[in-house]
């Protein structure tokens, strides 16, 4: 392997390239006096002396005085593979950290286009919601969701008793659909009634840390964002329009 290939790896064990090229050198020398390693890299009086206190910070250099004379010398070639691990242990530690920092940041949002896509989403979410977990609906889409959904409505209605989950939603029109489908599964439905002449082209649902807008103006889309701040947001959109709806 080549001097330059060394750097490299070295560099790649996060290794600044002053402390790579100091570190090689002093392991070449031997025990030595600073001077030396200025000499060999070319690198800055000042800017040595700054290294070699990091390698000696990070356990790979040790520094000893022999009349009034700083020397510095490499520990044993293994510290590298024990300084490795302490950064994957620092990693380790950070991680959940991280993770949750990721959470509480940028939404996670999927899109699911076209009735196939439309129809496996709502029976894969369901399948796998905990059991008595609430669907919170707003709006309608009313006879299309009959069309989407199929005979698969007969699946939807099957996983949602088996899991107990139940919709809680606002409509904005009384009509022969919404009755059938709050009927079809009575003891998982809670409808309620906001009079308003408005088109059929989507709804949002909330449930657990997502939320769903849905639109069907040519095919069905679903646009899943799983963000915490933003359920909030609609959670308390829904609420305001809970209040005003009327027993259906």
């Amino acid at each position: 392997m080549s001097q330059k290939d060394i750097l490299s790896k070295l560099e790649q064990l996060h290794l600044s390239p002053n402390e790579a090229e100091a570190y090689l050198a002093l392991l070449e020398i031997g025990q030595t006096s600073a001077g030396a390693i200025i000499k060999k890299t070319k690198l800055h009086r000042s800017v040595v002396y700054e290294t070699l206190e990091k390698l000696i910070d990070k356990k790979l250099v040790f520094k000893l005085t022999k009349k009034k004379i700083a020397y510095f010398q490499t520990t044993a070639p293994t510290k590298i593979l024990d300084h490795a691990k302490s950064q994957q242990r620092i990693a380790e530690k950070l991680l959940p950290q991280l993770k949750k920092m990721a959470k509480e940041g940028l939404p996670e949002i999927n899109v699911y286009e076209g009735v196939e896509a439309y129809r496996q989403f709502w029976i894969d979410a369901y399948s796998n919601l905990p059991i008595g977990t609430v669907d919170y609906v707003a709006g309608s889409i009313s006879k299309k969701w009959i069309d989407y959904m199929g005979g698969d409505q007969e699946i939807i209605n099957r996983i949602r008793t088996k899991r107990k989950i139940k919709w809680v939603a606002i409509c904005f029109e009384k009509n022969p659909v919404e009755v059938a489908l709050m009927r079809s599964c009575p003891a998982l439905n809670e409808y309620r009634l906001i009079k308003k002449n408005v088109g059929k082209y989507g709804n949002f649902n909330i449930f657990g840390d997502h939320t769903l807008i849905l639109h069907s103006a040519v095919e069905p889309m679903i646009i899943k964002i799983k963000n915490k701040t933003l359920v909030k947001v609609f959670e308390n959109i829904f609420s305001i329009l809970w209040e005003i709806g009327k027993k259906f």
